[in-house]
């Protein structure tokens, strides 16, 4: 018999998802508006596009912190860390007269989201019983990727209306929501009593990595690498490396990824987010510039996909907790690798209703697996090492966002146009889904450590 879950529980997830809903869903309602944008500051899309990708960057250099703070501080004091820096983000950007404002405002409110997602999935993982676990693990991974798809609509019926700034003062609303539902239910849990303090200089090198990581992709606009740059990432990499696994302070326990049964699924999630988030930004862009749709039909083209895929996830994970990993990663990757074959053969004659019919089958596919792998990932790890293995799941889910957005930007300005630069990244978002295939039968035959 399936044991229930408290509503005390129910309440303190959904105060905390509340947050990193409403901050992933700003991140992808800037995607439309950068033609805007590009105008107002007199920039360029692959300029403007940090606007996103500043924001991915801040989440994932703090969700690095995530299995730290959560063995420093209560679940409330990182709730309402989290509010409080997402309510003022959201004011510096929506009342920023210029691109470095924005982005100080975009990061603030990354920092917060940074906070928030890991430590929802924290909750789940430590306070749902293990026969519900897919199935709360889903209800999680709906808020990661239903509030990126969701964003477009939103940013788009706004800007047309109300002007890019509506899209941040009308998302004040949310910390206040958050504030009534989670005020009596989030918990004052009681933090570990840590000897080891936190390893700064192993999040400083990792930081580091993934800044000049982002920058060096962003450079191949020029035509060339960035030597400079790729060597950066390649020193601070191997020494985030060796300080991980010679330091005796608390930082992430990256030994997980010697283990195969997590690494692989790990990319696998990871690719997912790669192919989505630059899929939500390419694709609406696309629509505007190619088929001169609005921003709000342009936002519209992935919101029925979204939605389908917020009914399903829980449903998903039910098949996880009733049948195991196997059949919807396996099925879910089939049909994600489909519906993307299919765009793009047809990708220069797109049309908006081609389009929102198949990213529905997109979605679909993608959900069913995305949702899963990371729960089957974490199935297989000690309960003590679990917020690490969270840690570095959402750390590499969201840097691969980051990357996502910034390749996608990358084609959509590239020197042989937007129709072709749409078509190449859904070819590559097709290798994307070929490689998870190969990932999945690793992780399959894998032992468990």
């Amino acid at each position: 018999m399936d044991e229930k879950v408290s509503t005390k529980t129910a309440l303190s997830i959904l105060a905390v998802a509340l947050v990193s809903f409403s901050g992933i869903m700003s991140e992808t309602s800037m995607n439309v508006t950068f033609p805007v944008l590009s105008k107002l500051f007199n920039t360029s899309l692959n300029t403007i596009q940090w606007v996103t990708t500043a924001y991915l960057l801040s989440v994932t250099v703090m969700v690095t912190t995530s299995a730290y703070l959560t063995k420093r501080f209560s679940v409330r004091t990182l709730w309402l860390t989290g509010v409080i820096i997402f309510t003022a983000g959201t004011l510096v950007g929506g009342l920023a007269n210029n691109v470095p404002v924005l982005l100080l405002g975009r990061i603030m409110q990354g920092v917060a989201a940074g906070i928030a997602m890991p430590l929802m999935f924290n909750i789940i993982i430590a306070n749902i019983p293990q026969s519900r676990i897919g199935t709360w693990m889903g209800i999680g991974s709906l808020v990661v990727s239903l509030a990126p798809s969701f964003g477009p609509t939103y940013g788009g019926a706004l800007i047309d209306s109300f002007g890019w700034r509506s899209i941040f003062f009308i998302l004040l609303i949310v910390p206040i929501v958050s504030l009534l539902v989670g005020w009596r239910s989030v918990a004052h849990t009681t933090p570990a009593k840590l000897t080891q303090k936190f390893d700064s200089t192993a999040f400083i090198l990792l930081a580091i990595t993934l800044t000049a990581a982002l920058l060096t992709v962003n450079q191949l606009q020029s035509g060339q690498i960035n030597w400079s740059l790729f060597s950066v990432t390649v020193v601070a990499l191997m020494a985030f490396i060796w300080r991980a696994l010679t330091s005796k302070q608390l930082f992430l326990n990256i030994r997980l990824l010697l283990r195969p049964r997590y690494a692989s699924l790990l990319l696998v999630v990871g690719l997912y987010m790669f192919a989505n988030l630059g899929f939500n930004l390419i694709g609406p862009n696309f629509l505007q510039d190619i088929q001169h749709t609005s921003s709000f039909a342009a936002g519209f083209s992935l919101l029925p996909g979204t939605l389908l895929g917020a009914v399903l996830n829980p449903w998903f994970g039910r098949i996880y907790d009733l049948k195991g990993a196997k059949l919807p990663l396996y099925l879910g990757n089939f049909i994600f690798l489909l519906s993307v074959v299919v765009m793009a053969l047809i990708a220069q004659s797109m049309t908006l209703w081609v389009l929102i019919v198949a990213y529905i089958v997109f979605t679909f596919g993608r959900n069913m697996a995305f949702g899963n792998g990371m729960t089957a990932a974490v199935a297989d790890v000690e309960v003590d090492m679990k917020a690490d293995a969270n840690a570095i799941m959402q750390t590499f889910q969201m840097f691969m966002g980051a990357l996502g957005t910034t390749v996608a930007a990358l084609y959509g300005a590239g020197n042989d146009g937007m129709v072709a630069g749409f078509a190449n990244f859904l070819w590559v978002i097709v290798g994307v889904a070929l490689v998870n295939v190969v990932l999945l039968v690793i992780h399959f035959k894998s032992k468990v450590v």
